[in-house]
């Protein structure tokens, strides 16, 4: 088994475990005019995060950001391939205790063989 084999299997073996960090989430890929894509249940870690920004207006607004870590794989998460940013969407609650949302993949953070690291709102 080489580096890169060993890399992709510790992403889904170990850090996507939906015993130990993980939980199950749905991915949208987006969809074109005529085109057809179906939701799949995948393992994430979501990281649930509170971000000041600041207004039009001078003054700070606090919103949610989510970072997901996902297995960088067409089957068990989503493939750098097939990943666009802007118009796929994960589904998951915002925080325990709520229902499940759907929020929108807005930038890839990073990316290696094993997972990909996105930002969504």
């Amino acid at each position: 088994m080489t580096l890169r084999d060993q890399i992709a299997s510790d992403a889904s073996l170990v850090f996507l475990s939906t015993s130990d960090f993980a939980e199950t989430v749905t991915y949208y890929p987006h969809v074109y005019f005529g085109g057809s894509a179906t939701s799949r249940s995948i393992s994430a870690v979501v990281f649930r995060q509170q971000v000041a920004t600041v207004g039009e207006d001078g003054g700070e607004v606090v919103l949610p950001m989510y970072e997901v870590h996902v297995a960088n794989s067409a089957t068990t998460g989503i493939s750098s391939e097939e990943l666009d940013t802007g118009g796929d969407q994960i589904e998951f609650p915002p925080r325990d205790g709520k229902d499940a949302e759907k929020k929108s993949i807005l930038h890839l953070v990073t990316q290696d063989n094993g997972m990909l690291v996105l930002q969504c709102r």
